[in-house]
């Protein structure tokens, strides 16, 4: 499992909007990230049931949207191909003094035994490189 914190000097409802778009949550992390089916809400595309193509270091898998309940919460699972099983993000946000406070775990479980740790580190360092991308575009600094 990975943890990660973050502050955003934002209205709860835009950090949420920018996490729940696809392409933008790609910025984080690097590769291309595409919707491939929309979610079962027509005016909320990327919502309930959506699923995301990621292809990053020759990698291709699909995440789908399992919860997702707008401002607060949003649940994705690896459904199809990617280097671990059992996988779950949880991203939740919470209103605080001055903005938004970002909680975000992910747990799973490595295909290959002994990998996890390896996978964790990748995962920290994608991160730490990339959710300055989402603070600069949210907040604009």
């Amino acid at each position: 499992m990975v943890r990660f914190e973050q502050f955003f000097a934002a209205p709860r409802e835009k950090v949420f909007a920018y996490f729940a778009d696809h392409q933008k949550f790609g910025r984080i992390w690097g590769g291309k990230f595409t919707r491939v089916k929309d979610g079962r809400d027509p005016a909320d595309p990327n919502g309930l049931g959506s699923v995301r193509e990621i292809r990053n270091t020759g990698m291709v898998f699909e995440e789908t949207i399992v919860k997702y309940e707008p401002p607060a919460l949003i649940e994705y699972a690896i459904t199809k191909g990617g280097p671990i099983k059992n996988h779950l993000g949880r991203i939740v946000f919470n209103d605080v003094p001055g903005g938004t406070k970002l909680e975000y775990t992910i747990t799973f479980e490595p295909k290959i035994p002994l990998t996890g740790g390896l996978v964790c580190g990748i995962l920290c360092g994608s991160w730490h490189s990339g959710v300055h991308r989402a603070v600069r575009d949210i907040t604009g600094s």
